[in-house]
């Protein structure tokens, strides 16, 4: 098996426990000692679509404080040119309600606070003019309260309802003013370097962000200023100049996104207190006038115009992942090599039964997690079988020698039984499922039929669209996965089909074309390994796609598995015999690292 100091050459660390998990440590690989588990580290970012506004709208102000999942927007605009809207919602992090609605209808306003204590300040109404009206949210209603001190739009605004701060604006131009709120009155605070209007805001009073926005028509801005409680501070600028934007997160600790350039745009940035990062995740929905919250790896994005109006909401994550990635390792070798087999149960109470030795043998085994016993044989010698159940109520399906099986067996946990036979003798048939509730699909002489056992009679089930026999099988009786395997006439196939417990209906293809492989799991967890020409490769699907993850140690194919776990791999062939060796698979498994312990730069 070829070994990552071989790859990369360099050995990997061995810790007591994970290393202190951001950025720095991104790309590097290192083995746990304390849990053993082989470990490392990567950055996600992703952008994905959440539940749609109740009411479409741009122009709309937004408050959240640092919660992806607990949110409010307010007003905008419904319908270009003169639509305002009152309508409040609040964000549960899945869906959006409706909350009380503001006491006036406006646009362009400024958004601050929380979902519980929002405020809304200033704005624009169609038809008479900017106003200085200022509102406050309790939860579920909104009142008047001080007006600023005087009328004004499209501000920027961070912080909460008891220390809040609107900065720029137009009030008849751009504007470079700074008001601070304290929970009942508006005083001045340190002016903008840069004056602009349709710019964003996020951060604190004491340590606020005011990004982009318009220093002219049509000059889009890419400054940005912080603010420490008394005055603005001019830092680096992001990388494309935008206004109409969103920004959500802390001063150290922000993302930008949407905007107009004048344009449209689904380009998002990152800000680590210093510098600004372009990510490589976009937004689906390209927009501007739009509004966001939330913390600098989790925010969300509502709303704006498309040029249309769109309810459309997205969600972005920022995360570090610690990766336990996916790993093959050995387990207890068989009692007696052989391929041509059945398997069943689990990773930790495996079974294994018939199969070629190269003799066709009725030899069956149990397996423990670490160690193979000899049970009780078959009744008679068979190879080419399928497999259902656990070991303790396991199945035994058709199979060969010639001329092909219509028998059933039944395990107990000590012996075997005859059961109910099937409709039509078959082998290189495929079976999944449990002992009193399988599903047997394909094989030789009738290679797209399907078969349901009840645990004492087969009856028949909708047929599979592709014909196929040695396929992989994974599932239960109502909710069953067949991928791979040989058609006649044709040769190996990738194709995939999930069975609903009536019909077979198209899943998605392997990455490889696949005979004779293992295979096992459920229709949204599955495995396929091994193969065709004694290959190591494996694919998992998650009940849309296949992907390839860690191989196998040694290349086979005509290999076993379970049926109801992931993670065990039985025997089989390769290029120089037949195999008694063992396999156990374990999946790969993220921990996304806090807030509180990532740091972007």
């Amino acid at each position: 098996m070829t070994e990552y100091s071989g790859i990369r050459g360099t050995r990997v660390k061995y810790l007591s426990s994970d290393p202190t998990l951001n950025t720095s440590t991104e790309g590097q690989v290192w083995y746990n000692s304390t849990t053993g588990t082989l470990k490392s580290l990567v950055q996600i970012k992703a952008t994905s679509s959440s539940g749609s506004l109740s009411t479409a709208r741009a122009n709309l102000a937004a408050g959240g404080s640092s919660s992806q999942t607990v949110g409010i927007v307010f007003g905008g605009t419904t319908a270009y040119p003169s639509t305002d809207t009152n309508a409040t919602e609040e964000y549960n992090g899945f869906n959006w309600t409706n909350g009380g609605n503001l006491n006036l209808a406006r646009t362009y306003m400024a958004g601050f606070g929380t979902q519980t204590a929002a405020v809304g300040a200033g704005g624009y109404d169609y038809g008479v003019g900017n106003k200085a009206e200022v509102e406050e949210y309790d939860g579920s209603s909104w009142s008047e309260v001080n007006n600023l001190p005087a009328t004004n739009r499209s501000q920027g605004a961070a912080g909460t309802l008891t220390a809040g701060l609107v900065f720029g604006g137009d009030p008849g131009g751009v504007s470079a003013v700074t008001l601070e709120y304290d929970g009942t009155n508006w005083t001045a605070g340190g002016s903008l370097n840069t004056a602009r209007k349709y710019l964003a805001g996020c951060g604190t009073q004491t340590a606020g962000l005011a990004v982009g926005g318009s220093v002219g028509t049509p000059e889009r801005s890419a400054a940005t200023e912080e603010y420490n409680g008394s005055s603005w501070t001019t830092v680096n600028s992001f990388a494309l100049g935008r206004s109409s934007l969103a920004c959500f997160g802390i001063q150290t600790q922000a993302v930008i996104a949407s905007g107009a350039t004048p344009g449209f745009t689904t380009a998002i940035e990152e800000y680590d207190g210093t510098n600004w990062t372009t990510s490589p995740a976009t937004l689906a929905t390209a927009r501007k006038y739009t509004s966001g919250f939330g913390s600098g790896t989790a925010g969300v994005i509502a709303g704006g115009s498309t040029p249309g109006i769109t309810a459309a909401t997205e969600e972005y994550n920022s995360n570090i992942n610690a990766i336990t990635p996916a790993v093959w390792s050995a387990g207890g070798n068989l009692g007696t090599a052989r391929y041509m087999a059945a398997g069943a149960g689990i990773q930790t109470a495996g079974l294994s039964f018939g199969e070629e030795t190269p003799g066709t043998t009725a030899n069956t085994e149990e397996y423990n997690g670490s160690s193979w016993s000899e049970q009780n044989n078959l009744p008679y010698a068979k190879q080419k079988l399928g497999g259902a159940g656990t070991q303790t109520a396991g199945l035994s399906i058709g199979g060969t020698p010639t001329p092909p099986s219509v028998n059933t067996e039944e395990y107990d946990g000590t012996n075997w039984t005859a059961g109910g036979s099937l409709g039509a003798g078959r082998y290189d048939i495929s079976g999944t499922g449990l002992q009193t509730a399988a599903l047997a699909f394909g094989g030789l002489q009738d290679p797209d039929a399907t078969e349901e056992y009840d645990g004492s009679a087969w009856t028949g089930g909708g047929n599979m669209a592709t014909n196929r026999r040695s396929a992989g099988s994974a599932g239960t009786q109502t909710a069953g996965l067949g991928f791979g395997g040989y058609v006649p006439g044709v040769g190996a196939t990738n194709a995939t089909e999930e069975y609903n417990g009536t019909s077979w209906t198209a899943g998605g293809n392997l990455n490889n074309v696949v005979q004779n492989a293992g295979s096992q799991g459920t229709q949204t967890i599955a495995l396929s390994y091994g193969g065709n020409s004694f290959t190591t490769q494996t694919e998992q699907y998650n009940g849309t796609a296949w992907t390839i993850t860690s191989a196998l140690g040694t290349g086979r194919y005509i290999l076993s598995g379970g049926t109801l776990g992931v993670g065990l791999a039985i025997g089989g062939a390769d290029g120089g015999g037949i195999l008694n060796a063992t396999e156990e698979f374990t999946d790969g498994s993220p921990a996304v690292v806090t807030a509180s312990t990532l740091t972007t730069s």
